[in-house]
């Protein structure tokens, strides 16, 4: 038996293509994506997933792995994956935004650590919700999810020179309008009930001059702000079941298809 250079080329490249779109997801994918996410872990998830998959896809294209073709396929692979994960990190940045809109107006943003995702000093009420999110995440097998749409993704987009769509990349942008609406409709109540605590503090330091609002009022609207915390996070579920749908019907329009 004998076995060509360019029989080993096309083996390598049924399982080099689908491998570079899965490294991609898995790599701009919440959780799988971060820092704290060691690069080894993620290549030896990258090849299971791979080796499990590849077998159900249909063919490759017969294009050399390493012509001009051959790399523009390869990029568009990574492209494809890339947005697909993106989404995903797209809608636990929408849990970010909202703590720290709420720990702005509560006074406590001057509490901040490194976000692991991006690398920036976030708030510590950011860094709540996000974890909390990514536990949700996980808990309603998100990840499972994604990964059914990305293997969905070879049969949608099949590997070729034929990548998404433009007109469906503009699905990434306008979810960006979501991003912010569901971060300001989740810390809208808090915000307006601290900015009533300040109209009244106003009020008080009008009426009585000597009143020393720092004093005062920085104590209180710190507990207030605690409290209506401790208020919109009983409420987390809901606000991550809303924005977590409109991901998903975000990946569905991605690749051109209905949920």
């Amino acid at each position: 038996m004998t076995v060509s250079v360019a029989q080993i080329l096309d083996w390598i490249a049924a399982y080099a293509w689908p491998f570079v779109r899965i490294s991609a997801m898995l790599t701009a994918m919440v959780a799988f994506g971060t820092k704290l996410m060691p690069r080894r872990v993620r290549v030896i998830l990258t090849m299971a997933v791979t080796i499990v998959v590849v077998p159900t896809l249909p063919p490759m294209p017969a294009i050399a792995l390493f012509s001009i073709k051959g790399m523009l396929i390869t990029g568009l692979q990574v492209v494809i994956g890339a947005a697909i994960g993106f989404i995903s990190v797209m809608v636990m940045q929408v849990m970010v935004l909202a703590g720290s809109i709420i720990a702005m107006q509560a006074s406590l943003g001057f509490a901040a650590m490194v976000d692991p995702v991006s690398g920036q000093q976030t708030p510590v009420v950011s860094q709540l919700f996000l974890m909390l999110a990514t536990l949700l995440f996980f808990s309603l097998d998100g990840h499972l999810w994604m990964l059914q749409m990305l293997h969905m993704s070879f049969f949608l987009i099949p590997v070729g020179v034929d990548g998404i769509q433009m007109p469906n990349f503009h699905v990434i942008a306008a979810f960006g309008s979501t991003l912010f609406a569901g971060g300001l409709s989740m810390a809208i109540a808090e915000v307006i009930a601290l900015l009533m605590i300040n109209i009244t503090f106003g009020y008080m330091t009008r009426a009585a001059p000597q009143l020393n609002i720092f004093t005062i009022g920085f104590p209180i609207i710190m507990i207030s702000g605690l409290l209506f915390l401790w208020v919109t996070a009983s409420n987390l579920l809901d606000h991550f079941l809303s924005d977590w749908r409109a991901g998903q019907v975000a990946v569905c329009q991605l690749l051109g298809t209905s949920c």
